[in-house]
């Protein structure tokens, strides 16, 4: 009887991991900000690749996707090659990406530059993950995105990796 209920409880434990992190790697996490549970983004300020500091309120009046990132991270290093493209293609219709790089600055430099990063980075080792905190990255998933429409509002927070698609459903009505 011991055995019994013990192999169903690991079994169980085991189903119930597989379904909340196995089940679809590509899981949509996110979080469609309603317009009246919207709120208003926290500025802050970090250095970019320059090591001169940003104010993130400079971006102001613009559709941002604010992107919290690692080099070690696997879909970090999986979106940015989509992110630069939706840029490019974007950035003349007052939208921007702020990469904020979370860990060693020369790392960060060293790979926006083989990755060929075109939009603003800013670095913040420690500091740059209570940001994502205070913008609802409660868990410390990364990446972590949150879009903030033209007004200043988030509209939309996603813990894991954004499709190329997902990320122009999400933006384009908002500029």
């Amino acid at each position: 009887m011991k055995i019994a209920l013990s192999t169903i409880t690991i079994l169980a434990i085991s189903i119930l991991l597989w379904l909340t992190f196995g089940a679809n790697s590509n899981n949509d996490r996110s979080e469609m900000i309603n317009k009246t549970h919207s709120s208003q983004p926290k500025n802050f300020s970090l250095p970019d690749l320059n090591g001169e500091q940003q104010e993130f309120s400079q971006w102001k009046g613009k559709v941002i996707l604010l992107n919290f990132w690692a080099t070690w991270c696997p879909p970090c290093r999986r979106e940015m090659p989509d992110f630069i493209e939706v840029y490019e293609q974007y950035k003349d219709k007052n939208f921007i990406i702020i990469g904020v790089g979370t860990d060693n600055p020369k790392k960060v430099a060293d790979f926006v530059k083989k990755l060929g990063v075109t939009y603003p980075i800013l670095v913040g080792d420690r500091k740059a993950m209570q940001v994502s905190y205070q913008y609802g990255n409660h868990g410390g998933a990364l990446p972590y995105s949150v879009i903030i429409d033209k007004y200043g509002v988030i509209r939309y927070r996603a813990g894991g990796l954004i499709s190329k698609q997902k990320l122009i459903q999400e933006i384009t009505p908002l500029m």
